[in-house]
C-alpha cells in the first residue's frame, strides 16, 4: 500500500515538471533592464543618424543655392560691364560724328570769313566813291541826286555796324570750332558730355545761319548802294560834272 502511494506521488511530480517545461517554451520571459537600456540606445542612435542626414542635405542645398546666386551675380556683373562698354562706345560715336560735323563747319566758317573780307574790301571802295562824288561841285539841277546819294552813303555807314557784329560772330565761331575739334574735348563717356557737345554743335550751326543771313544781306545792300551810286554818277555826267580818268576807273570797278 505504501509503495503504491509513493509511485503515485512520483508520477504527479513528473507531470508537473512536464507542464512547467511546456509553459516555459511557450511564454517568453520579460527583457531584463540591461536589454531594455540597449534597445533605447539603439533607437536614439537611429534617430540621430536620420537628423544628421537631414542636416547634411540642408547644408548641401544651401551650398548649391549660394553657388547659384554667385553664378547669377557674376553673370549680372558681366552683363552690366558689357552694357557700360556698349554705352561708352555709342556715346563716343556720337561725339566723333559731332566732331566730324565741327570740322566741316570750320571749313564753312573759313569760307564765310573770305566772303566777309570781300565785302569789306568792296565797302571801302564804295565808301571812297561816295565821298569822291559827293565832294564834286554842287549844282541846283543835281540837288535831288545828291540827296539820294547822301542817304545811301549814310545807310552804308549804318550797315557797317551790322557787318562788324557779323565779323565778331565769325571770330567767336572760329575759336569755338577750334576748341571743340580738340581731341581732349568731348572725350568723356557720360551721356551728359555727348549731349552738351551736340548742343554746342547745334548752337554753332544756329549762329552760322544768322551770320550767313547777315553776309547775304550786306552783299545785297552793297549792290543796291553801288547801283544808286552809278545812277547818281550818270546824272552827274549829264550835269556836266567833270571826273578824272582815275576817278572814272574807280567808278567802273564798282560795277564788276
Amino acid at each position: 500500500m505504501k509503495v503504491t502511494i509513493v509511485a503515485c506521488s512520483i508520477a504527479a511530480l513528473s507531470l508537473a515538471f512536464s507542464k512547467a517545461e511546456l509553459l516555459g517554451d511557450t511564454v517568453k520571459k520579460p527583457p531584463s533592464k540591461q536589454q531594455a537600456s540597449k534597445g533605447k540606445k539603439g533607437n536614439q542612435k537611429n534617430g540621430k543618424g536620420k537628423e544628421k542626414t537631414e542636416a547634411q542635405k540642408r547644408k548641401e542645398m544651401q551650398a548649391k543655392a549660394a553657388e547659384q546666386r554667385k553664378r547669377e551675380a557674376a553673370a549680372a556683373e558681366k552683363r552690366r560691364k558689357e552694357l557700360l562698354a556698349a554705352e561708352k562706345k555709342r556715346l563716343q560715336a556720337r561725339v566723333t560724328a559731332a566732331k566730324a560735323e565741327i570740322q566741316k563747319t570750320a571749313v564753312d566758317v573759313k569760307q564765310m570769313e573770305t566772303r566777309l573780307g570781300k565785302i569789306r574790301a568792296s565797302r571801302k571802295k564804295l565808301e571812297a566813291a561816295f565821298r569822291m562824288v559827293l565832294n564834286k561841285e554842287e549844282t541846283e539841277s543835281l540837288a535831288d541826286t545828291r540827296t539820294r546819294l547822301e542817304r545811301s552813303s549814310l545807310q552804308l555807314s549804318e550797315d557797317a555796324k551790322d557787318l562788324q557784329k557779323a565779323a565778331s560772330g565769325l571770330a567767336a565761331l572760329t575759336e569755338s570750332c577750334k576748341k571743340l575739334a580738340s581731341p581732349a574735348t568731348g572725350s568723356g563717356n557720360r551721356n551728359e558730355n555727348a549731349v552738351v557737345f551736340e548742343e554746342k554743335v547745334l548752337s554753332i550751326k544756329r549762329k552760322m545761319a544768322t551770320i550767313e543771313y547777315e553776309l547775304t544781306t550786306q552783299e545785297s545792300r552793297q549792290k543796291n548802294h553801288a547801283s544808286i551810286l552809278l545812277a547818281g554818277v550818270a546824272k552827274f555826267f549829264q550835269g556836266k560834272v567833270s571826273f578824272t580818268e582815275k576817278e572814272k576807273q574807280s567808278i567802273r570797278a564798282l560795277s564788276n
